[in-house]
């Protein structure tokens, strides 16, 4: 549950935020704004306020006719300079209410200013009106004259002081002044010192500030009068970003001290998979979801890295969990539902999925698309969809070219495949993309030799790219005998990157390759461990077929058919070695 669910935004604040203010800083989670309204009873009698009298002139029934006839066609800044006017005429409060509204409508600020300071001439006890006073302050960067109507409002209703300093933060915007906002936050919070809301408000003024040593010891003075208290945990977890040791470290520690926090849970499972601890990611988001079910962000986590794990059913229940929890704010989802439905071979979902994809991921999606069109025998579905991509930059163009190609690789026309981006590497022949495609078209066709030069070619243009290294690599070590110059370009990727399961895996396969069995097997079984992939698993089934392992090796395979019946790496090995 966000935080701000729990700790509802008082009525003093609900007006301001809705006026579109901006917090400058903001704790772990989103603070959602409430809106607060509070109707009266049916039976309740209707008292009117002791109005003025005022007599209604010609001039100025002329100014309120034009006022609203200039709103009713949309003329904003005439009817702000009618209302403006009336209102310099009237001690009527309702005038000067309305002028302050339309002007707030019409972007002139100025005239709100003016009007809204004859409201509260007329009306010192409208919270509403000091309220909107505030905000327009604020919008004019005038934080020492809105002071003292933050003060009255708090005088209005102390009981609500303890949320108020709790949502401030919120009432700044990109703007604002932040050492001006640092100094009214320290004269609002004054006398509540035994708050740790106040203390909170303070952390968040001295971190604006870039005073982040102050920042920290607010946060202690908050945690010593509330011990194990959420949103301060929160905010110091995410004072520690650049820190991303120390953060996991201080997650571990806050977890334990508060238990039954899913948003704690729910931050140190983001620092796992930010380090790339997806099982200690996974584990954690499942407390968060034992603590909160249907809790939305654990729901997404623990969905997207089931997929990095290859836990397709799980991946696929929690996505879809989130979908039907939030349809509208999940659309982003289709895609990875896409990506999971396709790994099952789920055909027809991952098609319906990806063809609901929208915005950011709408371009992925197509992609993949037309590979599932190509399992589904829609080619002119495929073609169609290829033929609209947009080619209105050479990125787009290149993008296209890849796709096209993915298609004919998927029917096996490598031929095709490689004509595709043959011709695109005509007109941008040092797109280090298009050439490595083209490689694995040229490998898939046993062509090793040109496979070779575009990789070489692809190092060229990308010498510290680890898959480069990886790819040359592992091609010399798996289509030649020049083992020495496959180890050299392995090593040097596997020291850009130590941890890559596939980096791990091709060195595991070079050092089978080179009859160094027990290596193989070691670094083929960590690889696995990372990355149950099935080609990697057909490698460590090899390995452990030719060290005499043979039930663990039939072991290994039945899991990754599981994975994936239909894999080619699978069923060559199978083949080849009569398992």
């Amino acid at each position: 549950m966000p935080l701000a669910e729990r700790a509802r935004l008082p009525a003093l604040l609900s007006l301001l935020l809705a006026l579109g203010l901006a917090a400058c800083a903001t704790p772990p989670e989103p603070l959602v704004v409430s809106e607060v309204a509070e109707a009266a009873a049916p039976d309740d009698p209707v008292i009117e306020p002791n109005y003025p009298a005022q007599s209604l002139s010609e001039d100025m029934l002329l100014r309120f006719l034009v006022g609203d006839i200039a709103l009713q066609r949309g003329n904003t800044q005439l009817a702000s300079q009618a209302w403006a006017e009336l209102a310099q005429k009237s001690s009527d409060v309702r005038v000067a209410r309305r002028a302050t509204e339309v002007a707030i409508a019409a972007g002139q600020l100025n005239q709100a200013l003016d009007a809204c300071a004859r409201w509260l001439d007329a009306e010192p006890s409208a919270a509403e009106a000091r309220q909107i006073m505030v905000s327009l302050l604020i919008r004019a960067n005038r934080l020492d004259d809105a002071r003292p109507h933050l003060q009255a409002l708090l005088a209005m209703q102390p009981k609500e002081a303890a949320p108020f300093l709790m949502q401030l933060h919120r009432l700044w915007d990109k703007q604002t002044d932040r050492k001006a906002a640092l100094k009214l936050t320290q004269e609002l919070a004054a006398g509540y010192d035994g708050l740790p809301e106040a203390h909170f408000a303070l952390a968040l003024a001295y971190a604006n500030a870039d005073l982040k040593a102050s920042a920290l010891t607010e946060l202690d003075r908050a945690d010593a009068l509330r011990p194990a208290w959420e949103p301060s945990l929160l905010y110091r977890a995410q004072l520690l970003e650049d820190q991303p040791d120390a953060q996991r470290a201080f997650l571990e520690k806050a977890v334990r001290a508060a238990p039954k926090s899913a948003e704690l849970q729910n931050a140190l499972a983001r620092s796992y998979a930010e380090a790339k601890r997806y099982p200690e990611a996974a584990a954690a988001y499942d407390k968060a979801q034992a603590i909160t079910p249907g809790d939305l962000e654990s729901l997404v986590g623990a969905g997207l890295i089931a997929i990095e794990l290859r836990q397709f059913d799980k991946a696929n229940a929690q996505l879809s969990a989130a979908v039907a929890k939030a349809p509208r704010q999940t659309r982003n989802l289709y895609y990875y539902l896409g990506v999971v439905a396709e790994e099952q071979q789920r055909w027809a979902d991952a098609a319906r999925w990806y063809e609901g994809a929208e915005g950011e991921l709408k371009t992925m999606a197509d992609r993949h698309l037309v590979r599932v069109y190509a399992k589904l025998d829609r080619l002119a579905d495929a073609q169609a969809l290829i033929a609209r991509m947009p080619t209105d930059s050479a990125e787009a163009r290149n993008e296209k070219a890849q796709t096209e190609a993915q298609l004919w690789r998927e029917t096996k026309d490598y031929v095709r495949a490689y004509a595709v981006l043959s011709d695109a590497l005509k007109v941008n022949p040092d797109s280090a993309e298009l050439l490595y495609d083209r490689s694995l078209i040229a490998d898939l066709m046993n062509d090793l030799g040109r496979a070779e030069a575009d990789l070489r070619r692809y190092n060229e243009l990308k010498p510290a790219s680890a898959m480069g290294l990886n790819a040359l690599g592992y091609t010399l070590a798996n289509r030649s005998t020049r083992l020495e110059e496959a180890q050299r370009y392995l090593e040097q990727a596997i020291a850009l990157e130590p941890e890559n399961p596939v980096i791990i895996d091709s060195l595991g396969w070079l050092r089978y390759r080179q009859g160094r069995l027990a290596e193989a097997r070691e670094l083929l079984i960590k690889a696995h461990a990372k990355l149950p992939d099935p080609e990697i698993a057909a490698h460590l089934a090899e390995v452990l077929w030719q060290l005499g392992r043979k039930d663990e090796a039939r072991k290994v395979f039945a899991e990754a058919q599981q994975l994936d019946p239909r894999s080619d790496a699978l069923r060559e090995t199978s083949q080849r070695l009569g398992m």
